[in-house]
């Protein structure tokens, strides 16, 4: 048995899981007051093993492009979560456990920052959305571009998205850009110059 298997059994989510790969969202809401008491790690495991069954590993990440707002699409609002990091992590494995099946959970990292974006990856949360800034926060320009080298002059917009998808791939996720920028043969030169 699993770490992650083992914490959503002794924490009693058990059924929640069941329910939830049978298809049946009423018997998982109705079994929700569990959810309440559990320990927020092990809420976090059961988002994230239902986000691995119904979505994959695949991040959609929306840098400075317009996100859609389809029906399956569920967004977790951070920027007023008390207790700062712990309830927003506990809302968005709430909005994986608790939404439609396959629903996508976007976090806005804008909202809550970026490192408690990727944090809210491991708690069901299957796309990020967000401006591409530098390390002051500032907008990148479009065209700005820096002296790489080894590359000459690289795009900084194509810097920042390489850099996102370096950390989606040490978290074991793929990522998948909408944006205006950079496109994948952009990236794809980058990463193996």
């Amino acid at each position: 048995m699993s770490l992650v298997t083992t914490s959503i059994f002794l924490a009693g989510l058990e059924p929640l899981l069941h329910a939830r790969r049978a298809g049946e969202l009423g018997r998982v809401r109705e079994l929700a007051p569990a959810l309440e008491h559990a320990d927020v790690l092990a809420v976090g495991a059961l988002a994230d093993r239902i986000r691995s069954e119904e979505v994959g590993d695949v991040v959609r990440v929306y840098a400075s492009a317009v996100a859609d707002d389809a029906t399956d699409v569920v967004r977790v609002p951070l920027a007023d979560a008390t207790n700062a990091g712990l309830d927003a992590l506990r809302r968005v494995a709430l909005a994986r456990i608790l939404g439609p099946t396959a629903a996508r959970v976007r976090i806005d990292w804008s909202e809550c920052g970026l490192e408690l974006a990727q944090v809210a990856l491991g708690f069901g949360a299957s796309e990020l959305v967000g401006p591409l800034a530098n390390r002051r926060g500032l907008p990148i320009a479009e065209g700005a571009t820096k002296k790489v080298k080894g590359e000459g002059m690289v795009a900084v917009a194509a810097l920042k998205k390489k850099e996102l998808e370096d950390l989606l791939r040490m978290a074991g996720r793929t990522a998948l850009f909408d944006s205006p920028y950079a496109t994948r043969p952009e990236m794809e030169k980058s990463t193996h110059a």
